[in-house]
């Protein structure tokens, strides 16, 4: 066996392994501590039981030519092919997966060679953006990166019109995953064009007619998802927005590195950023990986928090920088400095796989006592969430916050929805959004793009127009709700009109007394 035949083998064994302690993970529990992840599979479940007698009243599926709905007919086909819990963890697999392979598949087009540098990536495959459970958002990542890869390859070898055919059919697939994977997918081939453009000029080559080229092919690439947008667009349901949260921009550059442990992110953060910075000089990098890097910097620095009704916008910038890093570079050590990269990176994906594992574990026993708290609610009944804080500390155990980001057990009433066919009035279902939607008279509780209501709420009466106006569904919640099912730790005091019906450490269920 010569060298190159060796070395493709430990490439692969080593990519093989790093997919296998990824998975890892999704055999510890069914429902993981992922934050939005419980909601887009009781959306799958919905579109894949549309006649079911109960969830028939409550919701429909709306199908319609919406750039965020990529993840919604897979899942659909796949929740009628498999169990519930098994479909939605492939689909949430896929997600993890997809943005490290989009980097792997770039790298190789980029270089020709496979890279070992960019199977480094999967130190970062569980990311913040990953537990906050934006799952389109990351498969849109992928297809991006590896529909980039494809447009260098046709560009190369000078097959300029099937680029622009190749372009507008992943440009497509990437809109229906998510807009700014979109706008990835056009950062990335924009920038290796203009970085085209700027080394002939460097060289003496340019010309502005030849410069026409590619920007026909850009446009012939681009057209076609921009004309689906600007003709079917229209603003959410509670309208468009902006929203910027300055402060928050201090740690939010760190969710490609986020976990479940303060120290373990930060820790992953300096290595990387440290090899990155150590090995920048002397690495080979893909043209317009320079270009795209510095675009991403400058946006991260000036975009919203929030903008028409998606949120998170700036966070998700970060890791977009950050699989460009994998992607397009292609450091090139000593043997000893590699040999003790690939060590550190070894060690950073099992630990951090390892770290996931306990939290979801954790997450496990949380879910036995929602499910055993469940099996009082009677299928129809309508279910209230409401949430109390945990202690300092707390967040970080059982998977149940990312700490000082975000807490991870929001949207864990959806399993109310899929297990009992109970109505919970947070289900991703707006019509500008999802490809579900929430019938009459249901829809007058329904509040798709809301949040779980504070504790201290229920004790209104009638609720305050501050609260009304955050958390629309308490309007007369006394008389419209059946259950109240709390997430956190149990209160010390209860709303009148509130009969506890089961506790635990972490959700705790309530009857109303009419």
């Amino acid at each position: 066996m010569d060298a190159k035949v060796r070395r493709t083998w430990a490439w692969s064994t080593a990519a093989l392994a790093i997919v296998a302690v990824c998975l890892a993970p999704f055999a510890l529990v069914d429902v993981p501590a992922v934050l939005d992840y419980p909601n887009h599979l009781a959306r799958f479940y919905v579109l894949a039981h549309p006649d079911d007698p109960i969830l028939s009243t409550m919701y429909a599926p709306h199908w319609a030519i919406l750039p965020n709905v990529g993840l919604d007919p897979i899942g659909q086909a796949l929740l009628r092919l498999l169990p519930t819990y098994v479909g939605g963890r492939v689909l949430l697999a896929l997600s993890l997966l997809a943005s490290v392979a989009g980097a792997v598949v770039y790298a190789r087009s980029a270089f020709g060679r496979w890279t070992w540098w960019s199977l480094g990536g999967g130190v970062i495959a569980f990311n913040g953006i990953f537990f906050l459970g934006f799952m389109n958002f990351l498969v849109g990542l992928g297809l991006a990166l590896a529909g980039a890869a494809g447009w260098r390859a046709l560009r190369r070898r000078g097959w300029d019109t099937a680029a622009a055919l190749f372009g507008a059919v992943v440009g497509l697939c990437v809109f229906f995953c998510h807009l700014l994977g979109y706008g990835f997918f056009a950062l990335l081939i924009g920038s290796a064009e203009v970085e085209a453009m700027w080394r002939q000029r460097r060289e003496g080559r340019f010309s502005w007619r030849g410069a026409l080229r590619p920007a026909r092919l850009l446009a012939l690439a681009f057209g076609p998802a921009a004309i689906l947008y600007v003709a079917t667009h229209r603003p959410v349901a509670h309208g468009d927005f902006l929203v910027w949260r300055w402060a928050a921009k201090l740690v939010q550059w760190m969710i490609p590195f986020m976990t479940y442990a303060t120290a373990v992110t930060a820790a992953t953060a300096a290595i990387i950023c440290g090899l990155a910075v150590l090995l920048w000089r002397k690495a080979e990098r893909a043209e317009g990986a320079t270009l795209a890097l510095a675009v991403l910097g400058v946006l991260y620095l000036i975009a919203p928090f929030a903008a028409a009704g998606g949120t998170f916008v700036d966070s998700r910038l970060p890791l977009m920088a950050a699989l460009l890093l994998f992607a397009g570079l292609a450091p090139q050590p000593s043997p000893r400095a590699g040999a003790a990269i690939a060590v550190l990176f070894g060690v950073l994906i099992v630990g951090r796989a390892g770290l996931v594992a306990a939290a979801w574990d954790g997450r496990a026993r949380d879910l036995a006592d929602l499910r055993a708290e469940l099996t009082y609610v009677r299928p129809g009944a309508k279910v209230l969430p409401a949430q109390t804080e945990f202690l300092s500390g707390q967040e970080g155990t059982r998977g149940r916050g990312l700490p000082n980001f975000s807490r991870m057990d929001d949207h864990l009433i959806a399993v109310a929805l899929i297990e009992r066919h109970a109505f919970w009035p947070l289900l991703f279902a707006d019509a500008s959004q999802q490809s579900v939607i929430v019938r009459p008279p249901y829809d007058q509780l329904a509040q798709p793009l809301g949040e779980t209501a504070p504790w201290r709420c229920l004790f209104d009466q009638p609720p305050t127009s501050a609260d009304l106006a955050q958390y629309p569904y308490l309007a007369d919640w006394r008389a419209r709700f059946d259950y109240v099912l709390l997430l956190g730790p149990p209160p010390a005091w209860t709303p009148p009109s509130l009969t506890l019906v089961r506790s635990a450490d972490a959700v705790s269920l309530y009857r109303v007394a009419r």
